[in-house]
């Protein structure tokens, strides 16, 4: 499931959105679920395009670095 942080009136920056968005998935944990969660804002999309290292996966401190629409974890 991709998520993107686009920028709206009267809400904070998209990266700080996104931001937030990891704090509290990591806070929540690993749910157990079968699903691969990306977030990317807007900018970068629009910038660099869905297939460039514009992607950061969600939960468990995993979401640090961008990466690939192709190298991020399949869903098991």
């Amino acid at each position: 499931m991709l998520f993107v942080f686009a920028p709206a009136r009267r809400r904070a920056d998209p990266d700080t959105r996104e931001a937030a968005f990891h704090q509290r998935a990591d806070r929540v944990g690993s749910v157990g679920y079968r699903l691969t969660v990306a977030t990317a804002t807007l900018a970068l999309l629009t910038e660099y395009g869905a297939g460039r290292a514009v992607w950061r996966v969600v939960g468990n401190g995993r979401g640090e670095g961008r990466r690939m629409l192709a190298a991020l974890p399949k869903a098991r």
